[in-house]
């Protein structure tokens, strides 16, 4: 049988033509989803590798994998993507982090901003939600959580790129002229602000940052929405997945 069911071993790498698989992986794929030997599956390590692979002996704990083909960055966008996102309250960054990674995002950065409430992430529970939906959306890297940190520090730490600062201003231009045409080789952050939206001085600092303020569009949006809506329309235009 061939599926796209696809499971995550992070100690693949590439050129290995015989796997195993154990764990939670392999309960779920022998236990639950019922896959007997010959079956097709794709292994992933989160950092760009997948292969298609054929279950080749299943024990009572674990199974052998035969490697059939290799590809890079399957199922990937043509550049890289960050998302730096206000910390929500309640457990809305859950689901900012589930669709970000489902629409291809490389990186989200929890942002503690001037009118952030809640000021704490559970940053392995992120990750599990990332790589859940890595695998769902049939992707070959996870993204890149990181901790909670400053607005302010991540302005400053982040490299050259083209900075997406979605704020609803009659000033602010759409984001879809802000990125048709652009060079794939540049990196793009998506920046979204709290249920309070920016403060003036955050305003200001992305301002003199040279950044591009992005609208949305004429609804006023709350922030997982803004969130979700900004990636999914940055990646309907960006290069299509390889």
């Amino acid at each position: 049988m061939i599926t796209g069911e696809q499971v995550f071993l992070p100690a693949f790498k590439s050129g290995q033509t015989h796997l195993k698989l154990e764990g939670t992986e392999f309960h779920h794929l022998v236990r639950v989803r019922r896959f007997v030997e010959g079956d097709e599956i794709w292994v992933v390590n989160g950092a760009g590798t997948a292969a298609r692979a054929t279950l080749d002996t299943i024990g009572a704990s674990s199974l052998d994998l035969q490697v059939l083909e290799e590809h890079q960055n399957r199922g990937e966008l043509g550049l890289h993507l960050i998302l730096a996102v206000a910390n929500l309250k309640g457990d809305h960054i859950n689901l900012i982090v589930e669709k970000a990674t489902e629409l291809g995002v490389n990186e989200i950065i929890p942002l503690l901003t001037d009118h952030t409430i809640k000021k704490g992430v559970n940053k392995n529970r992120l990750e599990r939600i990332a790589v859940a939906a890595m695998k769902q959306s049939r992707r070959s890297r996870c993204p890149l959580i990181h901790d909670l940190t400053p607005f302010s520090t991540v302005v400053k730490n982040l490299p050259a790129a083209v900075h997406l600062f979605c704020y609803g201003a009659d000033f602010s231009s759409s984001i879809v002229p802000s990125i048709q045409g652009m060079s794939v080789s540049t990196p793009i952050v998506i920046w979204i602000g709290p249920e309070g939206d920016w403060s003036k001085d955050e305003i200001d600092l992305a301002s003199i940052s040279d950044y591009t303020f992005t609208g949305l569009g004429p609804r006023r949006l709350r922030a997982e929405t803004a969130a979700i809506h900004a990636v999914g329309l940055v990646s309907a235009l960006l290069p299509d997945p390889v």
